[in-house]
């Protein structure tokens, strides 16, 4: 138990750390009363009144005329069953038909979560070139990594190690 450093008697129930650089300096151990005398605690929350309870339930109906609004669901996915309650109850999807069946129900949900509904992630889209040209480097890739695993096993650690550099050079795309 702390004793307030501001008024020296009472208990403190509020620590205000000096940081400088990143790391902590000093510290200061203050009651309530000291705290909001030197201004350190935030603001008192308002208690609602009978204008925001208003807002939030008016919120609350408009949401519900938005849902009566959707385009009816299935009544589950074709491909594993899953009903939208029991996506909603879950949280995860049962199968990739779902993606589809549940379509109207996930695109608002990704608008929402990801601000997009499409992806652009951080390789860049495939060309039907260089999709060929990929799938030409998987067994090569897969021939590597048995070369490699049958090295280790025979305890060829220098054949090891050049095999692990040529695989690590194949999976970034760069040619030896």
């Amino acid at each position: 138990m702390q004793y307030c450093t501001a008024c020296q008697k009472a208990i403190a129930t509020i620590v205000v750390m000096d940081l400088t650089e990143g790391s902590v300096s000093g510290s200061q151990h203050v009651c309530a009363a000291c705290a909001e005398q030197l201004g350190l605690t935030p603001p008192k929350q308002q208690k609602f009144s009978s204008e925001m309870l208003e807002d939030l339930l008016g919120g609350l109906k408009d949401s519900k005329e938005q849902e009566a609004k959707r385009p009816p669901s299935l009544e589950s996915c074709p491909g594993c069953g899953m009903s939208p309650n029991d996506f909603r109850q879950k949280g995860r999807l049962g199968c990739p038909r779902c993606y589809e069946a549940f379509r109207h129900e996930l695109m608002p949900l990704l608008q929402r979560i990801h601000e997009a509904q499409s992806h652009s992630g951080r390789l860049p889209c495939v060309l039907p070139e260089a999709d060929a040209a990929t799938d030409d480097l998987g067994p090569d890739l897969t021939e590597l990594r048995q070369r490699l695993e049958d090295a280790v096993r025979g305890e060829l650690y220098e054949e090891a190690a050049q095999l692990r550099d040529e695989l690590r050079r194949a999976e970034r795309g760069e040619t030896s």
